[in-house]
């Protein structure tokens, strides 16, 4: 079953601005949707992803993180 935030397709970019170090405030203003949904999103991925904090998923968002697992995996 989708969530409320995949129904309005704001997940993708939600994940991709965040892993780029931007604020809530920053992210609902590139996307022009409010702060409280983009602090929701990323609340609900944080739980979805057993993550503690919004740090951990940044970390695991983050492009270097990304190269790292692609790199193993090959």
């Amino acid at each position: 079953m989708r969530c409320h935030w995949e129904k309005l397709g704001v997940l993708d970019p939600i994940y991709i601005l965040l892993s780029q170090g931007l604020t809530d405030r920053e992210i609902a203003n590139r996307l022009n949707i409010t702060e409280v949904t983009v602090h929701n999103c990323i609340s609900w991925m944080v739980h979805l992803l057993h993550f503690q904090t919004r740090a951990e998923l940044v970390f695991y968002a983050s492009p270097a993180q990304r190269a790292a697992w692609s790199f193993r995996a090959a």
